[in-house]
């Protein structure tokens, strides 16, 4: 929630300082530049600078105090929420009792969600889409210690996800840093089965380390976890997946996908299965199974429902 306060800070500085500010500097110059009465000692010019210098003074004022009383109230709410959600995910870390009730909890928030947002799943199936904010954050997991990768390696993945969802949703995929945990991986976090003993393994070790991981690493998303809506979707770096596979996700029941070190360039396509979308038998759709390099594109009803996804939000 500490998200909520910085994008807040942010509001207050594009929607109301900045544009009091280009208006003074725009004022300041036309008093500048205009001619003076030199019957009244160019009054006209000193009046001019007067009202802006006002201006410049109450808008600082009132935009410190809204700061200053915005930020306490944010950050103590915050506090408060942030330690709810440790709690909350701290009990669904349990093995077992904590996988089953993290799938009733996805399963109910994805459907409470995608309900609400009917109105932009409409309104994207007729090509109208308003532009939304998705978050990931990208885990290393370690193998005795040592990282499996490093987050440099990762970033060029990163930025073509971000570029794709941009372009063909118009989604901006904000990515908030990279966390390499101190607590060591056990092995049945580091392979992981993408099939229903992969969606069981969930309820397992794996599961519960992946949401005690998540609880450090994303602390300030943990009530989003919670309560769904605009949740970051984790990518978890792990060392292999059975078969002829490079990346998993469980889809819209999880809050993480996880990838191969050595696949990263599955990132985006995973993403998109967290979101509800499944495999699509074309070399050009960005949901093929085989991962082609071109197949960036998405149908019209795929935006759609990827835009409605509970990780996709207007805030």
């Amino acid at each position: 929630m500490a998200r909520v306060c910085r994008e807040i800070d942010q509001w207050i500085t594009e929607q109301v300082e900045r544009p009091i500010e280009s208006w003074v500097e725009r004022t300041e110059r036309q008093c500048r530049e205009q001619p003076c009465n030199w019957w009244c000692l160019c009054c006209n010019k000193w009046f001019c600078f007067l009202v802006t210098l006002l201006v410049r003074i109450v808008t600082w004022v009132v935009v410190t105090v809204t700061r200053l009383v915005t930020t306490v109230v944010c950050e103590i709410v915050n506090l408060v929420l942030d330690v709810v959600a440790l709690v909350v995910n701290l009990i669904l870390s349990i093995p077992g009792l904590g996988g089953l009730l993290r799938t009733i909890i996805n399963w109910i928030t994805e459907i409470i969600w995608r309900l609400v947002g009917i109105p932009d799943f409409l309104l994207s199936l007729v090509g109208v889409q308003l532009p939304k904010k998705m978050y990931m954050k990208l885990v290393i997991l370690n193998n005795n210690g040592s990282p499996l990768t490093t987050e440099a390696t990762a970033i060029p993945f990163i930025q073509e996800a971000q570029r794709i969802f941009r372009q063909e949703c118009n989604i901006n995929l904000i990515y908030t840093g990279a966390c390499i945990p101190k607590l060591s991986t056990p092995q049945e976090a580091l392979t992981i089965s993408c099939d229903a003993g992969g969606f069981f393994a969930d309820w397992g070790v794996a599961g519960a380390y992946y949401e005690l991981v998540s609880a450090d690493c994303a602390f300030e998303d943990g009530i989003r976890r919670v309560i769904g809506l605009g949740a970051e979707i984790i990518v978890f770096v792990i060392n292999d997946i059975p078969g002829n596979t490079i990346g998993c996700s469980m889809g819209p029941t999880h809050n993480y996908v996880v990838v191969e070190a050595g696949g990263m360039g599955s990132i985006a396509h995973e993403i998109a299965h967290s979101c509800g979308l499944w495999h699509q038998d074309d070399t050009t759709n960005l949901m093929n199974p085989n991962l082609v390099p071109t197949a960036v594109q998405l149908y019209g009803w795929q935006r759609a429902v990827l835009r409605n996804s509970r990780h996709c939000s207007f805030v």
